[in-house]
């Protein structure tokens, strides 16, 4: 009876959890959670408000050129977006440095071509970098220094000329940059005047800025998830999607929650204020059936997305370096990309009427054969998606869109890759359906999954996206081409920025730093007796050296070494010079290593 009474005093006495329970939810999480909100809340008006200007402009232009009888009119709305935009990305440019997959470093224009590309070097220029610090900036002020709302309202404006004047291209990527400067420049420090320091106005300008990276990630990520959710109408793909396109494989959960937060905030406001749905709407969910047959198609389906995603990809290098180098010129760089755009739509416009003439296609195709190249292509996918599209038709959008799209994208267009990268997969689905004869459905709301994984590399992003708008029943088909698609295309990525390697790594255009292990026949002798300075034009910055700890050998930084500093064979030499002098130092070190081999 005594022990009872006495589990029984102990556990009203543990109730003292629930006076605990602010602890448990500290200051600075709450601080975190009403970001969250406060990002979700504007970063969802942006974006409504673009989506909806691009597609109310859009549908009108759509409705003009496919009922007027001069088709080559086309021309018209693409050139002027394409002349309007290049003005507006002379207008006060930023440049933002991406690293590419051999550690070089680009310079990309802040409005031009995929948005996102530039939404994760913004992410990761507040992180602790070695060129950073020798440009002598550090932290969270490397991020300040590029623009935010001004970046914000120009990318909104490209945008907009861009997908409402015709061009070919999706609205995430310019979204997501939108979403990740509107955070930004939320949280940015505000400069506190002395009389205000003590006061309340102080006080919470201290508690609203962002003061170290970790914050100003975490406010990047939600203004990113705000920006997906309120397009696609999904917030665990959209809060995933953010995380994934930033890490990769290795998703945060910490960061993942809050960014979760700011996606349901968006989610919220568009399901109760303006009553909107997911992008995609069908009249009726069609489920997949258990079949062989409908395993083996989904199965060479992922494949042949898997297969289509590396050629996209090449595709799009080989556009970068045709639009990009080859016409320097930012008018008429843009001008071409708008003019090759309107060729391919006009071919696709005059081909079709060919099949209907065979009876390879109905009569019916042919009322919407701009929308099948032009805009987002949206209104193609919804189509498909109500098993009205025929075999030839998606064959000829698949490849008209994917060259339009890298057009747009190539010159400079304000446009993203990843809804085109879902109608790539849509396309294939729909041949796929129309081959086995099944239903186009069934197989295109797991392509979407496909082509997430193969394209834009977001493989949970991708399992969520046909979950949350289809429902559950294609859970197990959405994994089956997942982990198809990501044996074949693990390694494949559209976002450049993603890529980096740090063996080589430039510091400037042009400039970079190296790490080189100390050939046998330079053991014993100092950097001075070396003369590396004089003979390479390269200067040692540091040296990696080797201590043995508890039986390990460990590595151990030296910056800024001696010139008398005698090296041994297990040394690594940190270099930096420019890449010509950087490649001759290396040709000579792997010289002296096999001579001495």
């Amino acid at each position: 009876m005594r022990v009872l009474l006495r589990s029984f005093l102990s556990a009203i006495k543990d109730l003292n959890v629930l006076v605990d329970l602010p602890g448990h939810f500290d200051g600075h999480e709450r601080r975190l959670v009403f970001q969250a909100i406060v990002i979700g809340i504007l970063v969802w008006g942006i974006v409504f408000a673009l989506k909806s200007s691009v597609h109310l402009v859009f549908s009108h232009l759509l409705a003009w050129l496919e009922h007027t009888p001069y088709p080559f009119l086309v021309f018209i709305p693409l050139f002027l977006a394409g002349a309007l935009v290049s003005l507006l990305a002379r207008f006060k440019p930023t440049l933002i440095n991406y690293r590419d997959a051999d550690g070089h470093i680009h310079e990309l224009n802040d409005v031009e071509g995929d948005g996102l590309e530039r939404a994760i070097a913004l992410y990761y220029s507040s992180e602790p970098q070695f060129e950073s610090s020798l440009l002598g900036q550090n932290g969270i002020e490397a991020r300040w220094e590029m623009p935010t709302f001004s970046l914000v309202w120009r990318k909104f404006l490209a945008t907009f000329l861009t997908l409402g004047g015709g061009g070919s291209g999706g609205l995430e990527a310019s979204v997501t940059l939108i979403g990740e400067s509107t955070a930004s420049g939320l949280f940015k420090p505000r400069r506190i005047r002395k009389q205000e320091a003590e006061g309340w106005w102080g006080r919470l300008k201290r508690w609203w800025g962002s003061s170290n990276t970790d914050d100003l990630q975490t406010a990047q990520l939600c203004g990113i998830a705000a920006a997906v959710a309120t397009l696609l109408g999904t917030a665990f793909t959209a809060a995933f999607f953010a995380i994934e396109v930033m890490y990769r494989r290795r998703p945060v959960v910490e960061k993942l929650i809050y960014a979760l937060v700011s996606s349901l905030t968006a989610l919220i406001l568009s399901s109760f204020v303006v009553h909107e749905g997911g992008l995609f709407q069908v009249e009726e969910v069609l489920f997949p059936v258990i079949s062989t047959r409908y395993y083996l198609a989904l199965i060479i389906m992922a494949i042949a997305i898997a297969l289509l995603s590396v050629y996209f990809g090449r595709l799009r290098s080989s556009f970068e370096a045709s639009f990009l180098h080859l016409q320097p010129n930012s008018l008429r760089r843009h001008l071409l990309g708008a003019g090759f755009t309107a060729a391919i739509a006009l071919l696709v416009y005059y081909l079709l009427p060919l099949f209907a003439h065979y009876n390879l296609i109905p009569q019916e195709a042919l009322s919407h054969r701009f929308a099948l190249i032009l805009g987002p292509g949206e209104e193609a996918i919804d189509l498909a998606l109500s098993g009205h599209m025929v075999f030839w038709v998606a064959l000829i959008a698949l490849f008209g869109k994917m060259l339009a799209t890298l057009a747009t994208v190539g010159s400079g267009g304000s446009a993203g890759l990843l809804v085109p990268s879902i109608f790539f997969g849509t396309m294939v689905a729909t041949i796929m359906a129309r081959l086995f004869g099944l239903e186009p459905q069934t197989l295109i709301v797991p392509a979407m999954t496909a082509s997430l994984v193969s394209i834009v590399n977001v493989p949970l992003a991708a399992v969520f996206l046909p979950f949350e708008l289809f429902g559950q029943a294609y859970l197990l088909p959405a994994l089956v081409v997942l982990i198809v698609c990501f044996l074949f295309a693990h390694q494949n990525t559209i976002y450049r920025t993603q890529r980096e390697t740090h063996a080589k790594r430039e510091i400037l255009p042009g400039y970079g730093s190296r790490r080189v292990g100390v050939p046998k026949e330079w053991a014993g002798k100092s950097l001075l007796s070396l003369d590396l300075r004089r003979r390479f034009e390269v200067s040692v910055v540091g040296i990696i050296e080797r201590y043995e700890q508890n039986g390990r050998l460990n590595p151990r930084v030296q910056l800024n070494p001696a010139a008398t500093k005698v090296l041994s064979e297990d040394d690594v030499l940190v270099v930096i010079g420019t890449n010509s002098q950087l490649d001759d130092f290396e040709t000579k070190v792997q010289q002296d290593s096999q001579g001495s081999d």
